[in-house]
């Protein structure tokens, strides 16, 4: 009785699934386009919300972005100190919203990857559907830890690019060419660190194998470093290098990863 039951439940779960994946199958382009307008529009006003608090708040948040400027000596500065400057009646107003747009981008990442991820999993199956949470929390904290990183070495970054310009050069920094190089340099880090998520989840559902990915690494290292050379605002040697070595890193660990999952179902087959 115990087992027909347990039989009886297994077919039931079974009969859900099926259906579930025949509903998502059936779905018609304008009910799958309808869907991405909404995940959009959620998107949208998580964003526009926290830009909008940026906004308000636009003192603080311009403080924490020239923390990295003001950690520079004194004599590299100039005569503004860390204060930037501005050389048009406009670029104040420009400035803060590139500023709240900024903040709006990366404190409402978690909502934009979780639309992002609920948008794509109709189309998976069950198995691969238990990783939407995995995926979610690994994606946010690797645009965080992206993120973090740039912010962290944008100090070095600075005093080795001022550097290059020897004693006969005088920074002077306008507001917009500073924040346009601090937010490309944190988008770019944020987004180039969900790279290795994606190789991951693309050897769990068997598009690359861990052989293939060990065949590849000097393609990596070589690929990697073409990759810092496109993205990186400044191609300069140290920001390129300050991306390059975490993301080979990255790569290692995901072929780390990968073999224990392939040895993990070795051992349930």
């Amino acid at each position: 009785m115990g087992e027909a039951g347990e039989l009886r439940q297994r077919r039931l779960r079974f009969l859900r699934l099926r259906r579930r994946r025949e509903r998502a199958a059936s779905m018609t382009m304008l009910e799958h386009l309808d869907e991405l307008r909404r995940r959009l529009i959620i998107a949208a006003l998580a964003f526009m919300a926290v830009s909008v608090v940026a906004f308000i708040f636009f003192d603080p948040v311009t403080d924490f972005l020239l923390r990295p400027l003001c950690e520079l000596p004194r004599e590299k500065l100039g005569t503004n100190g860390c204060k930037l400057v501005f050389t048009s009646p406009i670029e104040p107003f420009t400035v803060r919203l590139k500023v709240t747009a900024l903040t709006g981008m990366v404190a409402a990442s978690p909502v934009w990857l979780y639309q992002l991820w609920a948008f794509i999993v109709p189309g998976l199956t069950p198995r691969e559907r238990k990783l939407a949470l995995p995926f979610v929390i690994s994606s946010v904290g690797l645009f965080a830890a992206g993120v973090s990183f740039a912010y962290a070495t944008l100090p070095t970054a600075f005093r080795v690019l001022i550097g290059f310009g020897g004693e006969n050069l005088q920074s002077f920094f306008t507001a917009n060419e500073y924040l346009n190089f601090v937010g490309l340099v944190i988008i770019v880090f944020g987004v180039t660190f969900e790279l290795p998520l994606l190789l991951f989840f693309l050897g769990l559902v068997g598009i690359v194998t861990v052989e293939q990915l060990q065949r590849f690494r000097r393609g990596a290292i070589v690929s990697i470093a073409l990759l810092a050379a496109v993205v990186t605002p400044s191609q300069d040697p140290y920001t390129m290098l300050v991306m390059a070595v975490p993301l080979y890193a990255f790569y290692e660990a995901v072929i780390l990863g990968l073999r224990i999952v392939k040895r993990r179902r070795a051992r349930r087959a």
